[in-house]
């Protein structure tokens, strides 16, 4: 009676037959068999089908509910059996990159595996927007604003950025009183070319170029340092230079106050325990 029933709660989640196979490493084949058996025990249709996408019935929708229900009483009887609760094991993939990630979260991680042994972690550092559903992250933590509703978004630390520059550049270069005078500087690029700005509460972007761009703010620092130009970078990683005299930050009244490092997920009715508690752990200390 249990046939069937795990392929089809995975393509609930996942949304699609070629998405749940590749997450279970089966033939998509496979899944669309499994579920289509799994109807003919039931009698009833679970999924319309389409050339484009698939969708749930209605009584595809109930049943889903009843064993994601069920299917998660049965994780927490095996985690209790297994002494889970007291002793989370297993792997969590973490996507990251960045200053703050290295510096900042990996320590509070690696706290968490040293009070937890049986738990492994693998973190990935790259910049690009990886998709944590398709490839198997079981969270990540990005900088900026989030824009993505298919992800649960949670706050760990607010990220307030600042326009930089040496006082030898400026020295040689008229110092910029509003953000549209940017177009006359070597403007020091990390990911996107134009930065946003507060104009009287209004956020507006400004267009920017510059001869030199990195996907690492040590690298912008240290051309920024050097009087290359000026860079657009978050407080907690020049703020001992500006203090020192090393930087000069600008345009103080035109920054924006609304980005922050967040933890992000995907929107699972069934996450492990080991995940939970790592997610559980970071928002309290960095609440803290």
């Amino acid at each position: 009676m249990w046939h069937g029933l795990d392929e089809f709660l995975h393509v609930v989640e996942h949304g699609s037959f070629t998405k749940a196979a590749k997450v279970m490493e089966v033939s998509t084949s496979h899944i669309s068999r499994q579920v289509q058996q799994l109807e003919n025990r039931l009698g009833s249709l679970l999924f319309q089908r389409t050339t484009r996408k698939i969708s749930l019935t209605d009584a595809g929708r109930e049943y889903a509910v009843k064993l994601k229900a069920i299917k998660q009483e049965l994780i927490d009887a095996n985690n209790q059996l297994q002494g889970e609760q007291r002793k989370p094991k297993g792997l969590i993939r973490i996507s990251g990159a960045g200053e703050f990630v290295a510096c900042h979260v990996a320590p509070k991680i690696v706290e968490f595996v040293k009070r937890y042994p049986e738990v492994e972690v693998d973190m990935d550092f790259n910049n690009r927007n990886v998709d944590l559903v398709e490839e198997g992250f079981d969270l990540a933590i990005r900088f900026g604003r989030m824009q993505d509703s298919n992800l649960i978004a949670r706050s760990l630390s607010p990220r307030i950025m600042t326009l930089v520059a040496s006082p030898e550049y400026l020295a040689q270069h008229s110092t910029p009183t509003t953000p549209y005078q940017l177009a006359e500087h070597n403007c020091l690029i990390a990911l996107g070319k134009r930065w946003r700005f507060n104009f009287n509460n209004e956020i507006k972007e400004v267009k920017v170029a510059g001869n030199w761009r990195s996907n690492h703010p040590r690298a912008l620092l240290a051309a920024t340092l050097a009087g290359l130009g000026i860079a657009h970078l978050a407080t907690d990683i020049v703020d001992e230079y500006v203090q020192q005299g090393q930087l000069v930050t600008l345009l103080d009244e035109f920054q924006v106050t609304d980005n922050a490092s967040w933890l992000v997920y995907p929107r699972k009715d069934l996450m492990p325990y080991r995940v939970r508690l790592l997610i559980e752990h970071l928002l309290a200390q960095f609440n803290d």
